[in-house]
């Protein structure tokens, strides 16, 4: 499972999520499900390991990806991996619901805890598709991000004895992933009765060693120091969580919630603290030409879709900047910027260097299929005006 096709699922759901609390009005509703499914049909495309299979293979590769991402997708609806991260871990004061009391403080709920949250699938299906990850990765134990989805999904449903081989598996073949470290952390914690001392806090430290600004190591570590009544580590690294933002996800509002008691305990001024203001990036856009090569004129129609994606020359290949055109438009002017992000977190603005493709879908989606025309830039850095991007082959 790619970090992209989390990322958009992820999306998916915050999304949905505001819709049902009324606070994003129907039109930016429909405009960002329309860029998410967009999105999220290019994930799917490059979520896929290996080269294209036959026709014979096809249908089982096409099986396969389909459950790998209804396996994230209900894990994102029943809470996430790992601790529920929910209300501020309060001491000498009553417990948010969830929470249960220690000694060394307050701890979050296993996540079986919310296991009874309603959700698309019954709780039989998700263990079956589990199941079936689980029986897939014998076949291809090499899988890093397969290990990795099902250690997530074990913990999910509760399961955290299964989940731990699968975190180790998955942490050999990626040694350098931080939020796979936490997320391990995370569930060592949980198998310790909800206490980050000892090896739990090893591998929080090891992830933030690799990763500083890792927000769930952020997360585990400020709560861990808060345990100890360390109040001002606590502080330090609830703030970098809140500072890192987005304002408004799961985790900044948990360490926020947090920083409010910290700062209470050590008598500090309770004041919420201000996200940062957004770098100013110069000329956070890039644009040009796009055109159909003249010896393919014949093979698309005027109604076919075009879509003109921009994606970080290095990293995720998640688009950070979408649009939708006809094949009529063409020759097309076109420009790219952070308002035709997906995510308020995925910006255009977040890159270096990117890489600008358009692509003539005879389907209509965005998932490129044989038959479909394509081309690129090469990787060019934010500003340009002048790119020259030419649709001149043939998806196979």
């Amino acid at each position: 499972m790619s970090a992209e096709l989390q990322r958009v699922l992820a999306q998916i759901e915050h999304i949905e999520l505001a819709r049902a609390q009324g606070g994003l009005p129907s039109d930016l509703y429909a405009e960002a499900r329309r860029r998410l499914d967009a999105a999220l049909m290019l994930a799917l495309a490059t979520d896929a390991p290996g080269a294209a299979p036959g026709p014979a293979a096809a249908p089982r590769a096409r099986w396969a990806t389909r459950q790998a991402a209804a396996v994230a997708a209900l894990a994102v609806m029943v809470g996430g991996t790992g601790y529920a991260w929910k209300g501020s871990p309060r001491q000498g004061a009553a417990a948010p619901a969830g929470w249960a009391a220690t000694s060394g403080g307050l701890t979050p709920p296993s996540p079986a805890a919310g296991a009874s949250a309603p959700h698309a699938l019954g709780n039989d299906a998700m263990v079956g598709m589990v199941q079936a990850l689980a029986e897939r990765l014998k076949a291809k134990p090499d899988d890093g991000e397969g290990w990795a989805m099902l250690a997530r999904s074990y913990t999910t449903l509760g399961q955290v004895d299964a989940s731990l081989p699968a975190y180790a598996q998955a942490l050999k073949l990626a040694p350098k992933d931080a939020e796979l470290m936490a997320d391990y952390a995370d569930a060592l914690a949980l198998k310790q009765g909800r206490q980050l001392t000892g090896e739990p806090l090893t591998w929080v430290k090891k992830a933030l060693a690799l990763d500083p600004r890792q927000p769930k190591a952020l997360l585990l570590a400020g709560t861990e120091a808060y345990n100890r009544q360390d109040m001002p580590a606590a502080i330090r690294y609830w703030e970098q969580v809140v500072a890192a933002g987005p304002a408004g996800s799961g985790l900044v509002e948990q360490a926020r919630s947090g920083l409010a008691d910290a700062r209470q305990a050590s008598g500090a001024s309770p004041a919420p603290v201000a996200a940062p203001a957004a770098p100013s990036v110069p000329q956070a856009k890039v644009g040009g030409m796009v055109r159909l090569a003249p010896e393919l004129v014949r093979e698309a129609k005027p109604d076919d879709t075009v879509f003109v994606f921009a994606r970080a020359a290095e990293g995720p290949r998640m688009p950070l900047a979408l649009i939708q055109r006809r094949v009529r438009d063409l020759p097309l002017r076109f420009e790219l910027d952070d308002s035709q992000a997906m995510n308020p977190a995925a910006k255009l603005s977040s890159a270096q260097q990117v890489v600008v493709t358009a692509r003539v879908s005879r389907s209509g989606q965005a998932q490129p299929q044989p038959g479909d025309l394509e081309g690129a830039s090469a990787a060019v850095a934010l500003g340009r005006s002048d790119l020259d991007v030419v649709i001149g082959a043939r998806v196979r």
